[in-house]
């Protein structure tokens, strides 16, 4: 299901990236993670289920291959416990188990969404994987010393068909899913887990069941700019020498009289176009305009050359604050910058803006990309 997944939703990502692509500064999705996680568990059996709560803990690795689609690999592990129901206070063991499952993972809210970047998520979780536990020696000291009023046929260890420790684990959860930054999320996780009969030591001919609650925290990694596209090489162009004219018979011709050359008027001077670039630098989330004299110098070159084009480009450090916020002041820095050049009196038509966050970084010097560029030519 995971590699029909993964390559349903290739189609989807090889298209331009727009939109929250942009506003983010990198795209969300495909990514892979890592999730580790911590709480508490109980199993459904005779006695009541709180007084069966354990402490459980979680490590999983996985991938979203599109928006809605991923996949993981689940561990789970800790301590469980079982118990019989008595007159006064239920009789209680514990034993350890490990979970190891493979998850398909359904967010839900990009599934049904044309929105496909939200800070909170709904995911959907379905698995299969093995069980394994062991270490169950207070179910048979209390054996020894007490008989159940329940029908159990047999437990662990005994007989040659109970030696197998190793069992099925069918899962269905949900994960409640919260984005704190580009690559941190925090995480609520529900799971019910289906186990073989022989899970909590009891036979009783119908699946265990185990109940999963935990916090966790996931790293997300392995994101794509928002603009990845593969240059196409130049092509040399093929320069033709033209093939001379070799006349094929001398002609005989009278040499007309010369007419005397009229006098040319002196050609005027050629004006030599000069280029313009200059740039603004700001402070750690500064927008204003200092010194104001290069917008002057700006707006003077597009008077003195009304048919070229001046680009103001904005940007943000990539070593403060985070993709979304860095893509804000780049743009407020560049808005600035155009409004100011049309107050000078320059013209709509004779600007174009660009703003690129923390994804370009113009300059090595890290504080030094806190800028706006502005060229013509």
């Amino acid at each position: 299901m995971a590699a029909i997944a993964f390559f349903g939703c290739q189609a989807l990502f090889a298209q331009e990236c727009t939109g929250e692509c942009q506003e983010l500064g990198y795209r969300p999705y495909p990514h892979g993670f890592i999730q580790l996680q911590g709480g508490v568990g109980t199993t459904l059996t005779d006695v009541e289920c709180l007084k069966l709560l354990s402490p459980t803990a979680s490590i999983g690795a996985g991938a979203w291959f599109g928006p809605s689609v991923g996949a993981r690999l689940h561990v789970n592990a800790w301590e469980s416990k079982g118990g019989f129901k008595t007159a006064g206070d239920p009789l209680k063991y514990k034993y350890n188990y490990v979970n190891t499952n493979a998850d398909l993972m359904l967010n839900v809210l990009n599934l049904f969404s044309q929105k496909k970047y939200h800070k909170f998520n709904v995911i959907l979780i379905g698995g299969i994987g093995l069980n394994y536990a062991w270490k169950n020696d207070e179910f048979h000291q209390l054996l020894n010393t007490y008989t159940p009023t329940v029908d159990i046929s047999n437990a662990w260890g005994e007989g040659t068909s109970r030696k197998q420790l190793l069992n099925h684990n069918i899962r269905a959860g949900l994960l409640f899913d919260f984005n704190i930054a580009k690559h941190w999320g925090v995480g609520i996780e529900v799971d019910a887990n289906s186990l073989d009969d022989r899970f909590n030591s009891k036979f009783t001919d119908s699946d265990d069941w185990m109940i999963t609650a935990q916090l966790g925290i996931t790293y997300k990694f392995g994101f794509k700019a928002p603009h990845e596209k593969k240059q196409e090489p130049v092509k040399p162009v093929q320069v033709v020498q033209p093939t001379p004219v070799v006349p094929t018979q001398a002609v005989r011709t009278v040499e007309p009289v010369k007419a005397p050359e009229p006098v040319r008027a002196p050609e005027p001077a050629k004006v030599v176009e000069e280029p313009y670039k200059d740039v603004l630098f700001y402070a750690i989330r500064d927008s204003e305009i200092d010194p104001e004299s290069i917008i002057s110098a700006a707006a003077a070159w597009c008077k003195k050359y009304p048919n070229k084009t001046i680009t103001v480009s904005g940007y943000a450090d990539k070593g403060t604050g985070n993709a979304k916020l860095n893509m804000m002041y780049s743009q407020q820095r560049t808005n600035k910058v155009v409004d100011m050049l049309k107050k000078k009196g320059v013209p709509a038509s004779q600007i174009k803006s660009a703003s690129y966050g923390d994804t370009v970084q113009p300059y090595s010097e890290n504080d030094k990309n806190r800028c706006v560029i502005i060229e013509g030519k």
